[in-house]
């Protein structure tokens, strides 16, 4: 398949029309025992069709937009598919206001020296980051809690070449598939974890609720077993080379789901793209420093990856 025809395809597309959109929220609802499941997928099926077509519709906007507002297109898209996810989870959603805020915070006004790599976004106790975290991947968030948005973008597979130029250390491996269905990695992750082999077992298997252990050694590496279909955080698809990856690092941020990955790093460039426009258009015109380099090409992979994940949260919904 040739780029342009690549960029072209539509992932969501199986999902945008009333049988099937309403055939899949119908199944999305049994699973969870809703009583009225019929009901409530015919009564949200416009909803969730009109959600993803306008995601859609902000996405395709913003890579045909100027580099400048593509950050707000974006965020907005991923925010309408979002939205069209909860649905299929929460057929009530929105049931209060509460839940239609941001759910994220930061500086109104950017100290001397700002640097992006170095800035964080706070969580907040109700609106969509917090509502959507807990009801679409049960990840519960503190009120708050901070977010780095250098350890953020470290999450992102596909920045691992730059991340690599720029310090001289990638923040993933890549897993080689065995003929087992195990995967290999470099028995580098040992160090980086500062773990023993059995340890790193354990706090895998605990941190992935049994999806991800080692299952043992392999010349000079380790093997990995993945349960399911697909690989759990830490555990990464790189789209731009085609390989799984595994973060090298454990903090928080390493298990959380792409997708609250980039509706906090969107965020804060969508509020610096509306409110910090002299910082944001001196970067842009003048590419002072690594930050440049890291924003394009993750504002690039933005355009591509997200409508790839939103369908597999959607399959595995649909599964």
């Amino acid at each position: 398949m040739n780029n342009q025809l690549l960029h072209s395809f539509d992932p969501l597309l199986p999902y945008q029309n009333t049988e099937d959109a309403k055939s899949f929220l119908q199944a999305s609802y049994r699973s969870i025992a809703l009583p009225n499941a019929e009901e409530a997928a015919y009564t949200n099926c416009p909803r969730f069709l009109y959600s993803l077509e306008h995601g859609t519709t902000f996405l395709s906007q913003s890579s045909h937009s100027p580099l400048a507002i593509q950050p707000v297109l974006i965020f907005y898209g991923l925010s309408h598919y979002i939205k069209a996810c909860l649905l299929a989870v929460d057929p009530a959603y929105p049931a209060t206001v509460h839940v239609l805020a941001h759910g994220l915070s930061t500086r109104k006004r950017k100290k001397q020296n700002y640097s992006f790599l170095k800035d964080e976004v706070r969580t907040q106790r109700h609106g969509l980051f917090s509502h959507f975290s807990d009801k679409m991947f049960h990840v519960k968030q503190l009120e708050g809690s901070k977010l780095n948005m250098n350890d953020l973008l470290a999450q992102i597979p596909e920045l691992n070449q730059i991340f690599s130029f720029q310090t001289g250390e990638a923040p993933f491996h890549s897993l080689k598939k065995e003929e087992n269905g195990c995967y290999r990695v470099t028995a580098q992750i040992l160090d980086d974890y500062q773990m023993t082999q059995n340890r790193l077992s354990d706090f895998l298997s605990q941190k992935t609720n049994g999806s991800v252990a080692v299952e043992g050694a392999h010349e000079n590496g380790l093997l990995i077993r993945i349960s399911g279909e697909r690989p759990a955080a830490p555990c990464r698809f790189n789209a731009r080379n085609g390989q799984w990856m595994l973060s090298r690092r454990k903090t928080a941020e390493a298990f959380y789901p792409e997708i609250l990955i980039y509706y906090a790093l969107l965020y804060n460039l969508s509020m610096i793209a509306r409110y910090e426009t002299e910082w944001w258009y001196d970067l842009l015109k003048h590419a002072p420093g690594k930050e440049f380099s890291l924003i394009k090409q993750f504002l690039h992979i933005s355009h591509h990856k997200i409508p790839l994940v939103i369908e597999q949260y959607l399959n595995e919904r649909g599964s």
